[in-house]
């Protein structure tokens, strides 16, 4: 599989057009109803672009999840929680997460690649280590940097971040995955994170009621 980042302008463009391509062939089709030819029909190039690139349509999937994967953790990446109050940058962390985490599309391609587990357990490893890892290592670094700082207490930072994010997701994601059609507002996921940071300070020994925010 090529590495993107040693490829020329073109060959990129061409890349992320098949990758385009295939997330929506994918979510339509499936991983096994969906061949090269209908990936190169769309995006265009042939199938000796894809194994030039990707390897085989198992290599394009993959780079589908880390495509999709790698969108949601950029932004939590980007946030500027560290000169922040500790209530309010963990408010801010939760609500960017959970906004991007119930959307109508990250919902479809979490219906996709679970679906695909069973048959490709190394490509549900992927999508754990890129998604929902790599989102728990943004938040964990944080902690272990307010520890540091005498504003959290000392202990196990990734624990805290399993806490943190478990409270944050509760239902809301796997209520959309088999609700069909049902999606929470902007208020109520607002008063959602509100709680679970609320509850998940107080946890940890914190008022609050007298934090800023």
């Amino acid at each position: 599989m090529a590495d993107s980042k040693k490829i020329d302008p073109r060959t990129l463009k061409r890349r992320e057009a098949m990758i385009e391509a295939a997330r929506e062939l994918f979510c339509e089709h499936g991983l096994a109803g969906t061949t090269l030819e209908m990936i190169t029909a769309e995006a265009g190039g042939s199938r000796r672009t894809i194994y030039e690139l990707f390897g085989n349509k198992d290599g394009v999937f993959e780079a589908v999840i880390r495509d999709c994967t790698g969108r949601v953790t950029s932004m939590l990446a980007d946030l500027d929680l560290a000169q922040k109050p500790l209530r309010d940058a963990l408010i801010e962390f939760g609500e960017t997460l959970m906004t991007m985490l119930t959307t109508s599309e990250t919902i479809r391609y979490l219906r996709l690649y679970l679906s695909e587990v069973p048959r490709f357990p190394h490509l549900g490893k992927v999508f754990y280590e890129s998604g929902l890892m790599t989102g728990r290592r943004i938040i964990t670094d944080y902690f272990e940097h307010q520890m540091a700082l005498g504003n959290f207490p000392k202990g196990n930072a990734a624990q805290a971040a399993v806490f943190f994010t478990s409270l944050l997701k509760a239902d809301y994601d796997f209520r959309q995955m088999t609700y069909v059609g049902w999606e929470p507002q902007a208020s109520d996921l607002h008063e959602h994170v509100i709680a679970a940071v609320d509850m998940f300070l107080r946890g940890y020994g914190f008022d609050p009621a007298k934090m800023t925010s």
